[in-house]
C-alpha cells in the first residue's frame, strides 16, 4: 500500500493541538508581542520600546491584493516546491514544510548581502527577476493583509536577536523594521538564555505548538533571525460531522494496507479533474483555503509536485470548476523538523553565503559574517473542526572565524495545498504526508 503525500502550501503556520473547534472570530493564544530589548549596538535605529505590531511599510488597506505582493507568489510557490521535493527525499515519512516562512527569513537576511552572495541568494529564491524594493514592499504587504483578515487567526511574526557591540548596519535594521516589522533584541552572552528566550518567543507566538526550535547556539553566534507563522481557522464551505467519522482503508507506499479515521463530507465547491490527480479546495474562515491533491492512477505524489511546481501558484484554480463533491479524507497531525536545510538551500544555488571568508553580509554587520545554520519546525493538524498549522524558521548568522563545527539536526497518497490569502496564492507550507497514522 502507498503512503500519504500531502502537499500543504500556505502563508501561515497553524496551531493548538488539543481542539480545534473554532470560531471565525476567535482570536489566537499567545501571540502578544513582548516589549523589545534593544541592545547597544541598534540602539539608535530602534529607539522604541516595543515590537512593530505591523511593517511600516505595510499597504493602506491591507485587504487588498498589491502588485508587490503579486510579485511574491510565483518565488515563493517555486522555492517551496524545490524544498519539498528535496526534504521528500531524504525521507519516507511525512514531509511538512513552511516556505513562506523560511522565505521570509532569508529575505531578511537578504537585506544584509552585498555582490555574489546576494545574487546566489536571489537566484535560490527565485526572485532574480524581481527588484529588491518589491521584494520588501510585497513581504510588508503579506504581513499586513495576514494580519487583516478578520475571519481566521493568521499571523505572520518577524524578529532579530543581536549580539552586544557588533555594529549592525542602520540600512539591514530598518529595512527589517519597517518592512518586516522585526522585533529587535539584544542576543544574550550567556548561550543557554538565549537559545532559551528565543524558543519561549516562537513558542508564544505559534500558541504552543512549536517548542525548542533550537537546540544549542555555539560562541560564533553574531546574529539569529527568526520568522513563525500561524494560522487558525474553522471550516465554512464543508463540514464533517464527527459521527461520519470512521476507520477506512488505506494504502501506504509500500502497498500495505491499513485503517484510518477517515473523516466525510459531501458540499458544492471548487474541484479539479485532471489526467495526473484529482483535487478539492475546503473552505475555511476569512482568506485560508486548503487543495486535497490526490494521484490518479500511477501517478505518485512526487511526480504530481514536479508538475504544479512547473505550472504556477495558479494551476489548480485554473483546473476547477464548481461541481458537487462527495470527500472521504484522512483526519491527520503531521509534525516536521526539516533536516539538513543548508545543504538542500546550497543545492539551490545559495553556496557563499554559508562559506566564511567567501560570504559577503558588509551590508548587515562590519567584519567577516557567514550563515552558520538554517532550521525549521512545522506542524499541521486537520480534522473535523477546521485547520491549524504553526511554523518557525530561523537563521544564525556567526562571526569571526570558524571555531570548530557544529550540525544541527533539529486510500494512497495525496497531496494538500493550503493557502490563508487565496488572493495572492502564495504558499506558506508544503508537505507531505506518507502515513496519516
Amino acid at each position: 500500500m502507498k503512503r500519504i503525500a500531502v502537499l500543504l502550501l500556505s502563508l501561515v503556520a497553524l496551531t493548538s493541538a488539543a481542539a480545534l473547534a473554532v470560531a471565525c472570530d476567535d482570536e489566537t493564544p499567545g501571540t502578544s508581542a513582548s516589549p523589545a530589548a534593544s541592545s547597544a549596538a541598534q540602539g539608535a535605529v530602534f529607539a522604541e520600546t516595543g515590537a512593530p505590531e505591523a511593517p511600516a511599510k505595510g499597504v493602506a488597506d491591507a485587504t487588498q491584493q498589491t502588485p508587490a505582493s503579486r510579485s511574491l507568489e510565483a518565488p515563493i510557490w517555486d522555492f517551496g516546491f524545490d524544498l519539498l521535493a528535496r526534504q521528500a527525499a531524504r525521507t519516507d515519512g511525512n514531509v511538512l514544510v513552511s516556505p513562506a516562512s523560511l522565505h521570509a527569513v532569508l529575505c531578511m537576511t537578504l537585506n544584509g548581502a552585498q555582490g555574489e552572495t546576494a545574487a546566489e541568494m536571489r537566484r535560490a529564491l527565485a526572485i532574480e527577476g524581481v527588484d529588491p524594493q518589491t521584494v520588501n514592499q510585497g513581504w510588508a504587504d503579506l504581513i499586513a493583509a495576514a494580519g487583516a483578515d478578520e475571519g481566521a487567526e493568521v499571523r505572520i511574526a518577524d524578529s532579530l536577536w543581536l549580539r552586544d557591540g557588533v555594529h549592525f548596519k542602520p540600512a539591514f535594521l530598518t529595512a527589517d523594521r519597517d518592512y518586516f516589522a522585526a522585533d529587535a533584541r539584544a542576543l544574550p552572552s550567556d548561550l543557554a538564555t538565549s537559545v532559551k528566550e528565543i524558543n519561549t518567543w516562537v513558542e508564544r507566538r505559534t500558541g504552543g505548538r512549536i517548542e525548542n526550535l533550537f537546540q544549542q547556539l555555539d560562541p560564533a553566534t553574531v546574529a539569529v533571525l527568526v520568522n513563525t507563522v500561524y494560522v487558525k481557522a474553522g471550516w465554512i464551505g464543508q463540514s464533517f460531522d464527527r459521527k461520519d467519522t470512521g476507520p477506512a482503508p488505506f494504502t501506504l507506499s509500500g502497498s500495505e494496507q491499513v485503517e484510518v479515521p477517515t473523516m466525510h463530507a459531501t458540499f458544492a465547491g471548487p474541484a479539479a479533474t485532471t489526467t495526473a490527480f484529482n483535487a478539492v479546495e475546503l473552505q475555511a474562515c476569512g482568506e485560508v483555503g486548503v487543495w486535497i491533491v490526490v494521484p490518479r492512477g500511477e501517478q505518485t505524489p512526487e511526480a504530481v509536485l514536479t508538475s504544479l511546481r512547473a505550472a504556477g501558484p495558479t494551476a489548480l484554480w485554473k483546473a476547477s470548476r464548481n461541481t458537487n463533491v462527495d470527500l472521504a479524507l484522512p483526519r491527520f497531525h503531521v509534525e516536521y523538523g526539516a533536516a539538513s536545510l543548508p545543504s538542500d538551500l546550497q543545492t539551490m544555488g545559495m553556496r557563499r553565503a554559508f562559506v566564511a571568508g567567501q560570504a559577503d553580509f558588509g551590508g548587515m554587520a562590519d567584519g567577516p559574517l557567514w550563515v552558520g545554520d538554517v532550521v525549521q519546525k512545522t506542524v499541521l493538524d486537520v480534522n473535523e473542526e477546521g485547520v491549524e498549522a504553526a511554523a518557525g524558521s530561523g537563521l544564525v548568522a556567526k562571526g569571526g572565524w570558524p571555531q570548530g563545527h557544529i550540525e544541527i539536526r533539529a486510500d494512497r497518497p495525496f497531496l494538500v495545498v493550503l493557502t490563508a490569502l487565496r488572493r495572492t496564492q502564495a504558499p506558506l507550507f508544503l508537505a507531505v504526508v506518507r502515513d496519516p497514522r
